[in-house]
Order: structure tokens, then sequence, then C-alpha cells
């Protein structure tokens, strides 16, 4: 089994004539003359002779060192050759250097045979957010190729190496379901972390978002999207419910029905509760369209070609729930998910209907494709009657957002300003990245119906504030924050942190937010 390690390098330091016989990779910088040795190790290792070899003084460029080093009287192409164990073999200095990441990996110590240990120095110039040292991590584990023990040392006090290994771990996603032939599995054990356990239940529900959301929508039916959550929250303190249609129409949610009786899956309610007893109590919302065809105002084909994201937002509150009750937060938490499709066919709404919500005001349908807030109101008007101190939602709720604010940066909305602070606060500088638009109140003129108490578009020009502003209707003056990842919650092509499709954005997002909450 390989052993990669990014490692603090062993070092001495003091006066030459104190220098004394290093181990074969230990370092001793001269003070007095500026000259760097390093141990040559026993001939047992290979090495040519016992000793220190000087390989730099003041002034030296380390590049030119390394590409013109004489090892065993091979000099040019840094390709050296060493004698020992059973056999001569080749040693490759490797190049590879980018922005942020310079590494000089040499090949196997010991025999060639059975000790096949690998030592990577990286450097982080260029680190300078969470996020850099993710995408850090992230670029070393997608160089990792087989199954491995994995070691961390950082040599300075500003490497994070938490997120290091986060961005290791995250980069191991695979979606590979529905190929006939799979890649073969990788599995990273991280040696020694004191950081392990937290990063698995992390990266554990961050993936389960990915698989729901890359999930096709032929297989993600109502039924399979609470199975899928009644394995995630197996064995933990939460508590869990799944109301169908009877309980919902009974409940007077007309959002939910009219978005949901375009399909013929019938509808789901589910609801999971977490640590009832605390002092501080929130509920968490989450949008699951698992299917958005647009109804009866129909998407381009285009456009439904990733639309079984539509769900991320219910996906997301599920996958924060399990990290809380994991991590075992001191808050109360409770989600509320609606699970519906929206389909084109004879029974579907449309536009110009009225639909009665579950706090009694009414909603004029202009545009079917804005469905998301129908069901969304619903879900906060019924959470609102439990008077959370907290009420929170997420939804990929608006293409206005996308435009906004690409596909990196999540939108958040707040009536509160002291929430609004405290989410950003606890995601400055973070993995994921967020930015405040303005609930604009003037803007309530654009959802105001003639014949309704709203209607459920107001055009093309801030949708994403429009929407917020028709979802703060239903959160009955609570203190309430609203995140729209419409544009984070799919990523269009791979890069070292995200896969291409479902990312899990939001979850550490809010656990985040939450963490802080539970300590205020």
């Amino acid at each position: 089994m390989a052993v990669v390690q990014i490692s603090r390098i062993q070092h001495r330091r003091g006066k030459r004539t104190d220098l004394p016989q290093l181990a074969a990779g230990e370092l001793g910088w001269v003070i007095d003359e500026q000259r760097l040795f390093i141990g040559n190790g026993t001939v047992a290792d290979g090495a040519p002779a016992v000793g220190n070899t000087e390989i730099m003084v003041a002034g030296s460029s380390s590049f030119s060192t390394a590409m013109n080093y004489v090892y065993k009287g091979y000099l040019g192409d840094a390709t050296v050759i060493q004698t020992g164990g059973s056999g001569d073999y080749t040693r490759t200095l490797q190049n590879a250097l980018d922005d942020k990441v310079s590494v000089k990996a040499f090949g196997a110590l010991g025999d060639n045979s059975t000790d096949d240990t690998a030592f990577l120095i990286v450097g982080t110039d260029g680190c300078k957010s969470e996020y850099d040292f993710v995408d850090l991590g992230a670029s070393i584990g997608k160089k990792i190729n087989n199954d491995c023990d994995l070691k961390l040392t950082a040599i300075a006090e500003n490497l994070n190496m938490y997120l290091i290994e986060l961005g290791i771990m995250l980069s191991s996603y695979r979606f590979e379901n529905f190929k006939s032939t799979k890649s073969p599995e990788i599995n990273i054990n991280v040696l020694n972390s004191e950081f392990s356990t937290e990063i698995e239940n992390k990266v554990n529900s961050i993936f389960w978002v990915r698989d729901m959301v890359n999930f096709p929508a032929l297989t993600k039916s109502p039924e399979f999207f609470q199975a899928k959550v009644e394995e995630l929250i197996d064995g933990l303190n939460i508590s869990f419910k799944s109301y169908d249609e009877k309980w919902i129409k009974e409940n007077k949610m007309g959002g939910v029905i009219g978005v949901s009786q375009g399909s013929e899956r019938s509808p789901k309610f589910l609801v999971g509760e977490y640590n009832t007893k605390a002092k501080k109590q929130i509920s968490l919302i989450g949008k699951g369209v698992l299917f958005d065809s647009g109804g009866l105002s129909l998407k381009s084909p285009a456009g439904m070609e990733t639309m079984k994201t539509d769900m991320a937002g219910a996906a997301t509150a599920w996958g924060i729930i399990a990290l809380v009750a994991k991590q075992g937060l001191d808050i109360g938490l409770k989600v509320y998910t609606p699970i519906v499709e929206n389909m084109p066919s004879g029974t579907a709404i449309r536009p110009g209907d009225i639909l009665s919500m579950r706090n009694g005001k009414t909603i004029e349908v202009m545009n079917t494709d804005a469905e998301g807030r129908l069901i969304m109101a619903d879900a906060l008007a019924y959470a609102s009657e439990s008077k959370p101190d907290i009420i929170c939602d997420v939804a990929t709720l608006t293409g206005a957002a996308y435009v906004a604010l690409g596909v990196e940066i999540g939108a958040v909305f707040s009536n509160n300003k002291k929430t609004l602070e405290s989410f950003l606060d606890s995601n400055n500088d973070a993995f994921e990245n967020y930015h405040a638009l303005p609930l604009e109140q003037s803007y309530k003129s654009l959802i105001k119906s003639k014949i309704a108490d709203m209607k459920n578009s107001g055009g093309r020009f801030g949708g994403a504030i429009t929407a917020a502003l028709l979802l703060e209707e239903f959160v009955d003056d609570l203190n309430w924050i609203h995140l729209d990842i419409a544009g984070p919650a799919r990523s269009r092509s791979s890069s070292s942190i995200y896969p291409e499709g479902g990312t899990g954005f939001g979850v550490l997002g809010y656990f985040n937010f939450l963490a802080r909450e539970a300590n205020n």
C-alpha cells in the first residue's frame, strides 16, 4: 500500500563545525556559512556513500540545482540512476508547476519492490482563501490513483491542513451508478488527523446531495427520494414523517397540489426533526421539484436537460440535518421538503389559475415555470406556525440569481440585518461563496395581482428579488433567511473541487451558520 505524505521537512540548524551525520533525506542548514546539506542515508538504502551532500548555498536557484544535480555521475535531464537493493532502477524528477501547486515527486525509496512510499512537497504560494486550500487539496487528490494511506504534515503555521484534507476527500467523488464499466474505487485513509471524523461527516453529506442531484428523473420518484432520505438518517437522532397527497390537501397546501397535479406521480411532504428540546430552534425548508419541465409554460429541450437538479434544495436540507446530527450541534433543527414533479398534462395548472395557499393568501399563476416559489410558500407558511427562532430556506429558485452571480456564488436574502450578517460572517472567506441581494420592497408592485393577493412572476428583471419578496409573504414576520443556489447547485464542467453535475453547494454554508448560531 502506498503512503503519500505531505511532509514537514526534517531539519537541523547550527554551525558548520557542529553538523552531524544527517539521516536519509534530513536537511541541515549551516547558519554561519548559509549552506544546505541533505543526509545520504546508508549504503543499504542505496546511497553511494555515507555522509552529507551539499545541495544549496545562499543565492542558489532550487530549480536549476534540481535540473543539474549530479547523482552517481549522471548529469542533465533530471533522471538519476541509483544502484542498491535488488538492482539498478530509475528515479524521475517530476516538474509539475502551476500558480498554486509546485510538486517535486521522487520515486520510491527502498528496494523498488516492497517499499513504495512516496513523498510530496507541496508549495502553497497563491493560497489566500479557504477556497484556494480546498482547491489545492483537490488537485493533490486527483493525482492519487491507488489505494493509499495519507499523512499530512505542515511545514508552516499558516497552512490550513483541515481544508487541504477536505479538498483531497472531495476530489474522490464519482457517480457511475449507471455505467456498465466503472472506474476503480480509490480508498484514501488519512492517518493521524484530528479532523478526519468531522471531514468524513461533511463529505458524506455533500456526496449524498451530489448523488441525489445526479440521479435521473425517471429513477428519482417521490418514493425513491423518501427511501434515500430514510437511508441517510438511519441510526441518527432524527425523527421522520412522510405525508401523502391526502394530508397535503387536508392541510390546504394549494401550491404543492397545484404544481404536482400535472404529474402522474403523487406529491409528498417530508418532515425531519432534530433536538427539539434545544434552546434555539431553526426551521429549514428545501425545494424538492424532482423534475421541472416548466409545466404548460414548457421549457425548451435544452432548458430541460439539467432540470433533474431542481430538487437540490430539498437534498441539501436533508444533507444538512444529517450533518448537524452527526456533529451533535446544540441546536434544534426541523426540515420541511415538499416533493413534486412539474409536468404538462391535461390536469396541469394553467397560466391565469389562482391557487389558495396554506396561510390563506392567494396567488395568480402567470407562469407555470415559476413553480418552486409556489411549493416553498406552502412549506414556509406551515413551518412558520411553530414559531422557530429563525426560519431558513434553500432552493434552486431563479435563473435570475444564476445570471446575476454566476455558477460559483449563492444569493442570500434576509429580512433581518443581524441574521444576514451572522450568515455572511460564518462564511466569510469560506470554501462556499455567498453574496447578499436586497429585498427591495418597492419591487412588490411587480408581483401585485389585480384578481389575487399576488402573482407568481414579476417579469424578467429583478427576478431573484421578486421571487424572494413572494416568499417573504409566507414567513409570518419571523426572522428569515433565503438562499437561492440556482447557479452553484450544479457544475457545468469538471474542476478540481467539483465534478460535472451536482455539487452539494449549501451544505457547508448552512452548517457553518447553524454552528455559529448554536454558540450564540
